[in-house]
């Protein structure tokens, strides 16, 4: 992410990747030390991730619209 920050598609990517990482690690550590806490956990990580998402998926649009791209460096003089 600190090296490709002008795409923001791979960069919603790459974190809903480290998310899902996270989540199964929690579910897998529920399975194995049979701990409902681990899985509730990742429950609600998985729910905070799906609304990350939703929102960057918003920003994503609002962007194409104004600008008819989805490139960062298009957007350097909003300066928001």
């Amino acid at each position: 992410m600190l090296f490709n920050y002008k795409n923001f598609l791979l960069t919603m990517m790459s974190v809903e990747l480290m998310y899902l990482g996270v989540v199964t690690s929690f579910i897998l550590h529920s399975s194995a030390c049979h701990d409902a806490r681990s899985a509730v956990y990742g429950l609600i990580l998985l729910v905070l991730a799906a609304c990350e998402s939703a929102i960057g998926l918003g920003i994503l649009i609002v962007l194409y619209r104004f600008g008819r791209s989805i490139d960062f460096a298009a957007y350097q003089n909003l300066g928001g």
